[in-house]
């Protein structure tokens, strides 16, 4: 299986944002507690995600329930790969429990296809969080890597703006946490605004989202082709 991997260079203000989002994905990150290198709260991290779309919704998991696999009344569609962690609806959260396994690892996928993703994560003590997202056409799958702030119960917000002519079906969710319990909510999907609507032929197109209104991160990220 081969590899290509590619550097996303570092963004440090927000005014970049417009001019970069034509080119290339853009990272954002919030925390309830800052660093030197997350500036943002969860709020503003989001606001800034929020900015930069056409539309999008949030699917507060209402109409979830279950442990392993579940489907909100959103239409997304959640459930474990079989590493060994677990997952189950809890309230309006996803809880995570890492249990033997590395990392806890989930599925979500996606009802129509979308451009952006990002959701909130409480309490990942400063454990990793990768978003490995699918390409709707391609079926290549691009990781994308954070490191939450260091310490219990932080609340983040991760999110991705994609390129502008790739629309996604599917995101994969794996979080590091060394004490073993993450929770995750209000995940929400998009469409950029220099998205290119309608989508690339062979791609659905999303449903019209109403449209509602992060310390940047530019990481290093990998593709690779799913085996067939």
């Amino acid at each position: 299986m081969k590899y290509k991997v590619l550097k996303l260079a570092s963004l440090v203000a927000v005014s970049f944002i417009s001019a970069s989002a034509s080119a290339v994905p853009i990272l954002f990150q919030g925390s309830s507690t800052l660093s030197a290198t997350v500036t943002q709260s969860p709020a503003q991290a989001r606001a800034d995600w929020e900015s930069q779309l056409q539309s999008f919704g949030i699917d507060t998991l209402a109409g979830a329930s279950g442990n392993g696999s579940f489907t909100s009344t959103f239409g997304n569609m959640f459930s474990e790969t079989g590493n060994g962690s677990q997952i189950r609806s809890f309230g309006t959260n996803i809880r995570g429990n890492r249990s033997n396994a590395t990392h806890i690892e989930f599925d979500v996928t996606f009802p129509q296809a979308v451009n952006a993703v990002g959701f909130d994560v409480v309490d990942n003590d400063g454990g990793g969080m990768r978003i490995s997202l699918t390409n709707a056409i391609t079926q290549l799958v691009t990781h994308f890597d954070f490191t939450s702030v260091f310490g219990s119960n932080r609340t983040e917000f991760f999110g991705v703006i994609f390129e502008p002519t790739t629309f996604i079906s599917a995101l994969r969710v794996s979080g590091t946490d060394p004490g073993g319990i993450t929770s995750w909510d209000n995940f929400t999907t998009g469409v950029g605004e220099h998205a290119i609507t309608p989508p690339p032929a062979g791609v659905p197109e999303p449903a019209s989202l109403a449209l509602l209104g992060l310390g940047l991160a530019g990481l290093g990220f990998s593709r690779k082709k799913k085996a067939a």
